[in-house]
Formats: C-alpha cells, sequence, structure tokens
C-alpha cells in the first residue's frame, strides 16, 4: 500500500509546486528559498537532464510508459516482494517518471524550478529528486542483496 502513496504524494507535490512556478513566476524570474543557498526560479525544459535529447517530448513519454509498464508487470509477479529498499526506489522511479511525463504531456515541457547557488548545477523539480533518489535506493537495494550470504540448501541422503 505504502508504493502508491508514495507515488501519489510525490507527484502531487510535484505538480504542485509546479503549477505554483507556472502560475506566480515568469519563465526565467528567480526568487530566494534560502539566500546563497538555493533559489526557485522558473525554467521550461524541453530536454532531459542539462536540457539532453532537447525537444524529443515523443521519446521521454514512451520511455516514461515503458518504466511504468515494467513496474506493475514486474511487482505484479512479485518481483519487489520483501525487498522494502527496492520497492521504495521503484516507487519514487515511477513517481519521477509520472511527475515530467505529466508535464510533457499537458505542457510539452517540463518546468523546473530548484536553482542551486553555491554551486553550477541544472536547475531541476521534484521529480527530477524522486528519480535520482529513486536510482541511488535501487543500486544500494541491489549491492545489499549482492552481499547476503547466498542460503545453501540442505541435500538428504
Amino acid at each position: 500500500m505504502y508504493f502508491y502513496i508514495i507515488i501519489a504524494l510525490v507527484v502531487g507535490i510535484d505538480q504542485w509546486v509546479k503549477y505554483y512556478v507556472r502560475h506566480h513566476l515568469e519563465v526565467g524570474q528567480s526568487v530566494p528559498l534560502i539566500d546563497g543557498v538555493i533559489n526557485l526560479t522558473s525554467l521550461r525544459n524541453q530536454g532531459a537532464a542539462f536540457s539532453m535529447l532537447e525537444g524529443q517530448q515523443w521519446f521521454f513519454i514512451l520511455s516514461s510508459v515503458v518504466v511504468v509498464a515494467a513496474v506493475i508487470y514486474y511487482r505484479r509477479k512479485g518481483e519487489l516482494k520483501n525487498r522494502p529498499l527496492m520497492e521504495v526506489g521503484v516507487a519514487l522511479l515511477v513517481a519521477g517518471a509520472l511527475g515530467n511525463m505529466i508535464d510533457r504531456i499537458a505542457f510539452g515541457v517540463v518546468t523546473d524550478f530548484f536553482d542551486l547557488q553555491f554551486v553550477q548545477f541544472a536547475i531541476f523539480n521534484v521529480a527530477d529528486i524522486a528519480i535520482n533518489l529513486a536510482v541511488a535506493l535501487i543500486v544500494l537495494a541491489i549491492l545489499i542483496e549482492s552481499f547476503k550470504p547466498k542460503s545453501k540448501k540442505v541435500v538428504e541422503k
């Protein structure tokens, strides 16, 4: 159940902040959230991270659909059962994919807004954070599982 709650919360927060930015800031306008640390900067992105593959909306929408379909398939097969770290990571991945896919379908671009001031970095959004956190959790889950001792089957004679 928490799988769907995570997805709903992340998509809801992502879309709410994007709505706020689209309706309260002009494109390019920037407002400090924490002075010298992070600004809320209104940006529209037609690509992926760092504007890669700019203008390839069909590719990103198709990729998002494939990710969501694969997760539904593997989750129904029970592949995520008893793997809570993996399940949270996958839920975050789905939420991030859905959050940005909603923007691409509705507006043709993704609304980005978090602008780090202490380092030169791309402007990003809540969905992007969810995707990056998802990758970290999935890799961590795989590493933890790979170091678990394998259970040996006892052969009776």
